[in-house]
């Protein structure tokens, strides 16, 4: 595709998005694109959008977002230029430059920001978490050594911003990146939606070929100190096998015996140490000398990666490092759909030995593949006015959803998007931040990232040990429901005219209060309600938009113990101190949008969410009616023997422990006999 023809559709596709969302274009634009730069590793950490700009005596100052990379210590500062919705256009350097000096002047006016900006502001927040840093320990900002700052822009840059100068403010290694049009077709255009990392090499690594299958071929090579301490401070944890990462936390950190060892006997090292292991997919080597390795991640030994890294950043050790050798054991994966499974695997043993946690590695665990495959085949209810369902498209891997249609004609792609609409796409981080506010801890959700994603796995763990059958289509169901909601909070509190920033942690605390007051009532959400309508109704809505106020005001109070909201929401005593707020009525009418907790309970044995269907007791306690249903049921075509059978598994049954999806056969069955039986339905109607 010709780079004007992908800059037509990606704006036509950024249009359609804000019209959906009811976002900026540049909202959705910094959402587009780093999405790309997160799947590709570009990005450690998550991209928050925050629109903050002010004007100083001493230069305007501009971010559109920000992402901390807590592995590292690197705050990326994100800009992105008033972006063409006509016109091709061209970054020349003079305009780079000052958008860069824009995002530059966020940190060095940062005194200014604070003192002068108004409080009230998650630009505000983050101003004064930086400046004052050193002084919290707490603060994620503590260990902060670098500074990033980046344009994304729908632009094509020119030749002369190919290099861009490193510079130091304060103690912070200053550095500066441009991700153009061209970065992002190249991302898109990409088999998997990333961008390769080929690091090209002389003599500094030796290797033979070990062993070979199919699927893979390990070499076991002899890595120089210096090089592998060279290569980590030059592309810090993006070398780091993602599943694996938060836990080795390796910035700052060095091991004293190893760092003993470099200094006092290098050339002990490799007798000592028992290396590291690595994986790529390609790999160019001939007699015995690598060349190049593409996309090397290290799976297990990043703390002797880092060790190295931090002596030679902090002793200046060179000539210790250049007689030091790390064994590394290399496995080559080329085929890109093998590498999907068999890269985490590789992971998965190589740290069966230490420390690395079955929670550290879950992001592949057997439930996301579970999920992945309901959300392909379970269609939504057709709404009004449409002869089609659609899919909830869940990214069990980073970039699924785009690799879905890569190459696709414009016509199997649009009718792809159809079905799969983006709007309805989740990821696993999502997934984490959803259950994590279903769960009652508003809190952990409002932390994020990997705090979020660690809680979600450690339930995964749990229940799916117990009993996996739980994780089935009702599960699916109910979560999509939860999601509908999560996403119809996020649009109300956006046009609220109260609004004012901290939507995220809103959204979290808002939702899992009405969960938790409708549970100390005995009440639960009906969530087949929510499923067949793809909404919530207008009692919901209406309560939300009493919640969501309320809640800001919660965290926004001045009296708050903690100066920071963004902070102040990550805490369980923000939690607790709204749970003893009055916020709803105790009057207030639901109509059918809850369903009583009596009607619903579960089965310690088997662990399955049961419910007591009123429809059992008047279908089966009225002989007259029940003998009527069942003839009909045996006689018309228009019922299945699987009808039949249900109805007869939950007479026998007795009506008691009866599955929720069960349940919801049984009512389809209903509604299918009220249509041809005028008596009954006006008889039901009337019971009902």
């Amino acid at each position: 595709m010709e780079l004007r023809e992908y800059y037509t559709e990606l704006i036509e596709k950024l249009l359609d998005d804000k019209q959906i969302s009811g976002n900026k274009i540049s909202e959705e634009f910094f959402s587009y694109y780093t999405s790309r730069l997160v799947n590709t590793d570009e990005i450690i950490g998550e991209p928050k959008y925050l629109y903050f700009e002010m004007y100083l005596p001493q230069g305007r100052c501009q971010i559109n977002g920000y992402s901390f990379n807590e592995h590292d210590g690197i705050l990326s500062l994100y800009i992105i230029p008033p972006i063409s919705d006509e016109t091709l256009e061209s970054l020349d350097k003079e305009k780079a430059s000052k958008y860069l000096n824009y995002l530059s002047n966020f940190i060095k006016k940062i005194d200014k920001i604070v003192d002068e900006s108004e409080e009230s502001t998650e630009g505000y927040d983050l101003a004064y978490d930086i400046y004052h840093r050193s002084s919290q320990k707490e603060s994620e900002y503590y260990n902060l050594v670098g500074i990033k700052l980046v344009i994304l822009t729908e632009k094509v840059r020119v030749n002369s911003l190919d290099t861009i100068e490193i510079s130091e403010f304060q103690g912070l290694t200053i550095t500066k990146q441009i991700y153009d049009l061209n970065t992002l077709k190249q991302l898109d255009e990409s088999y998997n939606g990333k961008k390769d990392l080929k690091i090209t090499f002389s003599n500094e690594i030796i290797g033979i070929k070990a062993s070979e299958s199919t699927d893979y071929e390990s070499y076991l090579c002899s890595i120089s100190g210096l090089t592998l301490a060279r290569l980590y401070n030059l592309h810090g944890s993006r070398l780091i096998e993602g599943n694996i990462r938060s836990f080795l936390q390796t910035r700052g950190k060095v091991n004293k015996g190893i760092r003993a060892t470099i200094l006092k006997e290098p050339e002990r090292f490799f007798a000592y140490n028992n290396g590291i292991t690595a994986t790529c997919t390609n790999l160019e080597i001939s007699n015995g000398v690598v060349s190049e390795i593409t996309n090397l991640q290290i799976v297990n030994g990043g703390q002797t990666t880092a060790s190295l890294a931090n002596v030679l950043l902090n002793d200046k050790a060179e000539n210790q490092l250049r007689q030091i050798f790390v064994p590394m054991k290399l496995n080559l994966v080329s085929n890109y759909n093998v590498a999907d499974e068999l890269i985490p695997q590789i992971s998965r043993y190589a740290n069966s030995q230490n420390k690395v946690s079955e929670i550290d590695l879950a992001s592949n665990h057997p439930f996301h593949r579970r999920i992945e495959e309901f959300s392909r085949k379970i269609n939504t209810p057709m709404r009004d006015g449409y002869n089609y369902g659609t899919h909830w498209f869940y990214e069990r891997a980073s970039g699924q959803y785009a690799q879905e249609t890569y190459k696709m004609s414009k016509t199997i792609k649009k009718n792809f998007e159809k079905i799969n609409p983006k709007t309805q796409m989740f990821k696993k981080s999502d997934f984490a931040k959803y259950h994590n506010i279903f769960d009652l801890r508003p809190d952990i959700a409002s932390k994020g990232g990997a705090a979020a994603f660690k809680s979600f796995s450690e339930w995964i763990i749990s229940t799916w040990n117990k009993n996996d059958g739980i994780i089935d289509e009702a599960y699916f169901k109910e979560q999509v429901s939860n999601i509908i909601i999560f996403q119809k909070v996020d649009k109300l509190v956006k046009i609220s005219p109260w609004y004012n920033g901290y939507k995220a942690n809103i959204n979290a605390y808002s939702i899992s209060y009405l969960y938790w007051w409708l549970n100390s009532k005995d009440k639960i959400i009906d969530y087949s309600k929510i499923w067949k309508e793809q909404d919530i109704s207008e009692s919901l809505t209406k309560i939300f938009i009493l919640v969501t106020k309320k809640v800001n005001e919660h965290l926004t109070n001045p009296d708050r113990p903690i100066g920071n909201v963004t902070e102040w929401a990550k805490r369980k005593q923000c939690w607790d101190d709204l749970k003893e707020k009055i916020i709803i009525p105790e009057n207030y009418d639901f109509r059918n949008s809850v369903l009583n907790k009596e009607e619903i309970f579960i089965d310690k044995k088997d662990g399955f969410m049961l419910k007591e269907n009123k429809l059992f007791s008047l279908i089966f306690k009225e002989p007259a009616i029940y003998k009527e249903f069942h003839e009909i049921l045996l006689n018309n075509s228009n019922f299945s023997a699987e009808d039949f059978q249900l109805i007869e598994k939950i007479k026998l049954e007795n009506k008691r422990k009866v599955s929720v999806e069960d349940g919801k056969k049984f009512n389809i069955i209903i509604e299918k006999y009220a249509k041809i039986n005028r008596i009954f339905e006006i008889w039901l109607k009337k019971h009902l």
